[in-house]
């Protein structure tokens, strides 16, 4: 075991000279007088040198002893005259794509499977992947940040990393190229909540506004369900169970592949029977207006609500943040948190409570639900009495 915290390398502080600690396994950490702080791979032998993997916190400590232990199997590797695996980076990284494939759901497969066609083969695609160097993967990134999509460069980083560390298992290659190249990692910018007033605003101009209905009663059905738009605009009649008032989702288009079950109120079944007029014989509950066979744009409520709001806008809101907006008044009207995040898909920190039943709370969140569908639809009837 290291002898470090990922705490406690936070927490050290620059002095008037530079200094190192000793990890184990030939790790250090050099903090340098600037307060810059480095990790390095100590090897003896031919001679006694540090060789630099990154700066933290770009790299963690996690992916810092990865590195080493990679380089210890490389050792042990050609101690063992294994030889390499020498394949093409495209193949190797499909043959990685397909062994995650069934752990994320279908919208974050299609977004690797973008960022493979779009930000990473241009460059290395043939590239032998053994051959790949940490300049390859910089002149990758920049043109991501360039954008500017800081968001995409991190998440491009973390698949790259991913890859690299599968094509050492699989003998590929020797080393993890990403390590030594830094992303900057935009701060995390949550979903605003709207108070009372400002949802009563929002409704009032949206409601009376000149958006189809359809596009209305989506907008509806996204603050009393507290979905994620995916979740919500993907649905298909047969994942509603009518009689017994439930939408069951399942783990494919869940973020964290885990079913969720959510309980409809009153309002909600009312409302997703009223699509059936704008829906016909599409099996989709929101289909796509000129084909059937596919579900609403995803987009359809966000540019809906905010192409003529500039308030919104100022606010940073998206409809993304009604489910922030329902979290925080929900936690003020007295609901215990915990049927709050379970209503909203946050899997519990623990991996064997979380696994036991997705149905969880699932009384205690239809009452909770009704009552505020019974808000939603209250604000609703006075925006549309005008």
């Amino acid at each position: 075991m290291g002898k470090l915290t990922a705490t406690q390398i936070k927490n050290l502080k620059a002095t008037d000279k530079d200094y190192r600690l000793h990890d184990g396994n030939g790790l250090y950490l050099l903090v340098r007088k600037t307060g810059t702080k480095t990790f390095l791979h100590r090897i003896r032998k031919p001679r006694d040198t540090f060789h630099k993997i990154g700066n933290f916190p770009a790299v963690s400590l996690a992916e810092a002893r990865s590195f080493v232990a990679d380089k210890q199997l490389k050792k042990e590797q050609e101690d063992s005259s294994i030889e390499r695996v020498d394949e093409k980076f495209c193949d190797v990284a499909e043959k990685w794509f397909d062994s995650i494939r069934a752990n994320y759901s279908d919208e974050n497969n299609r977004k690797i499977g973008v960022s493979l066609e779009n930000d990473i083969y241009p460059y290395i695609r043939n590239k032998h992947i053994a051959a790949v160097t940490s300049k390859d993967i910089y002149l990758l990134l920049r043109p991501i940040e360039q954008r500017p999509a800081p968001h995409v460069a991190v998440k491009v980083k973390g698949w790259l990393h991913s890859i690299f560390k599968y094509a050492i298992r699989n003998l590929n290659c020797d080393t993890d190229p990403t390590l030594a190249v830094d992303v900057v990692r935009p701060p995390i910018q949550h979903s605003v909540a709207l108070n009372d007033a400002q949802l009563k605003r929002l409704f009032n101009e949206f409601e009376n506004s000149t958006v189809q209905h359809r596009t209305k009663i989506a907008n509806r059905l996204l603050v009393l369900t507290m979905l994620r738009t995916a979740e919500l605009f993907k649905t298909k009649y047969s994942d509603i169970d009518f009689k017994k008032k439930i939408l069951v989702i399942g783990p494919e288009r869940m973020k964290r592949k885990i079913a969720h079950v959510v309980p409809l109120s009153d309002y909600a079944i009312e409302l997703f029977n009223e699509m059936r007029q704008y829906s016909g014989d599409s099996e989709y509950v929101f289909p796509h207006p000129t084909n059937k066979n596919k579900n609403m744009s995803l987009t359809t409520v966000y540019a809906a609500v905010l192409v003529t709001r500039q308030w919104l806008k100022d606010l940073k809101f998206s409809p993304h943040g009604y489910r922030a907006t329902s979290s925080t008044m929900l936690n003020q009207w007295g609901y215990r948190s915990d049927i709050i995040e379970k209503q909203l898909a946050h899997s519990s920190s623990d991996k064997v409570r979380g696994s036991y039943n997705h149905a969880d709370y699932l009384d205690e969140r239809r009452v909770m639900l009704q009552s505020w569908s019974d808000y939603i639809q209250n604000i609703v009837d006075k925006a549309t009495a005008k």
